[in-house]
């Protein structure tokens, strides 16, 4: 009977691994490059050619386009996104009461109500989290924005750098750039103040005596939630590596290609602060887009200020929600940052360095999908 019930008993555990192997390898979805089905040059338009300000970072927020901008008396410049006329500032430069003084206060989350189109804002060095109505503030002729809900944030038991508001009403954000206690993904609970993270991963071997900014710099990711679930998808910088966490932080699918995004690929102790350590090891992703079917990610710039860098060279990636590939569009042009306006087949971009804004219409192209 003893031999009888080890033997059930090694066999549970034995079918237990497979199951469990079985269920990480349909988590990882592995895609190079001659997976696409498509694969072609997009050309672009060039769009708000008449406006003088030096735009960065772009988002679709319904019917508006919106811009963030680095330098200048205002943060944000809102346009019609199919007239293209100019529709306002918003967002004052400085350090006043109504004003900001750091340029990245958004990820572009927003929601259409009958009120109006509203915009979540937030602002790191004074723990706030507001929720802007960008219709009334455009009607009210004034830079200064009509605040409709304020969350205060204690950044010392919650340091965020991007920062979503989810359905269920729980914070979720990536780590500060000086935080310890760094992980890939963490949620805050405002009901309870209960803080729930994920993993760090892809491990790196002995990167305990690694500093912290050498960590962020490693860990680097874009950020992005599904436009009406709560999924979040973080593109690792370094990493080849897209992974989608679900509300409670668990990974329902990663994306990844080559071989550095494996645990153990790197050794802290190969990683020399003083020297440029990033470039080199460079594969990873630089902006994302999220639309209700796809998901959009830029690769980064490979061999940057070095001699092999290609100027007016950019590529991005599609996949939809399971992680299969659908197209791999290459851009002449250094693309900044990208969003997605589904409904009209529209892609919009920034390339900074040569001050430009431009769309691409891939609607054709999405038909095919």
């Amino acid at each position: 009977m003893r031999f009888i019930r080890n033997y059930i008993t090694f066999s549970l555990f034995f079918i237990l691994i497979i199951l469990c192997q079985e269920s990480t390898a349909q988590k990882v979805v592995k895609v190079s490059k001659t997976d696409f089905p498509e694969k072609m040059k997009i050309k672009g338009q060039e769009i708000l050619t008449q406006d003088y300000n030096h735009h960065h970072i772009i988002f679709v927020l319904d019917t508006l386009l919106l811009t963030m901008v680095n330098s200048g008396e205002n943060h944000y410049h809102v346009f019609h996104k199919d007239k293209l006329n100019y529709l306002g500032a918003v967002g004052v430069r400085g350090d006043g009461p109504d004003q900001w003084e750091i340029p990245a206060t958004t990820v572009g989350q927003f929601k259409k109500t009958s009120e109006g189109i509203k915009l979540w804002q937030f602002d790191y060095l004074r723990g706030t989290y507001s929720l802007i109505n960008l219709t009334k503030t455009l009607k009210s002729k004034s830079s200064y924005p009509v605040v409709e809900r304020r969350l205060r944030i204690n950044v010392k038991i919650f340091p965020y750098f991007q920062l979503f508001m989810g359905g269920n009403d729980k914070l979720y954000a990536n780590s500060w750039i000086y935080e310890q206690n760094r992980s890939r993904l963490k949620s805050f609970d405002q009901e309870n103040n209960k803080i729930v993270r994920s993993g760090l991963f892809p491990k790196i071997k002995n990167n305990t005596h690694l500093p912290s900014e050498v960590m962020n710099s490693l860990y680097g990711a874009s950020l992005d939630k599904h436009p009406s679930q709560d999924k979040f998808v973080q593109a690792t910088f370094i990493f080849n590596r897209i992974d989608i966490f679900d509300e409670n932080l668990q990974v329902i699918k990663s994306i990844v290609d080559g071989d550095n995004w494996k645990d153990d690929y790197y050794d802290g102790k190969d990683i020399d602060p003083a020297v440029n350590f990033i470039n080199p090891r460079t594969n990873g992703f630089n902006g994302l887009a999220t639309g209700e079917k796809y998901i959009y990610a830029l690769e980064a710039k490979l061999n940057f200020r070095t001699d092999k860098f290609r100027e007016n060279e950019s590529f991005v990636r599609v996949y939809d929600w399971e992680g299969r590939p659908k197209a791999y569009l290459e851009v002449a042009h250094d693309l900044s940052s990208i969003d997605i306006d589904e409904k009209s087949g529209m892609l919009y971009a920034t390339d900074y360095s040569h001050e430009l804004v431009l769309k691409f219409d891939i609607s054709q192209l999405m038909k095919k999908w």
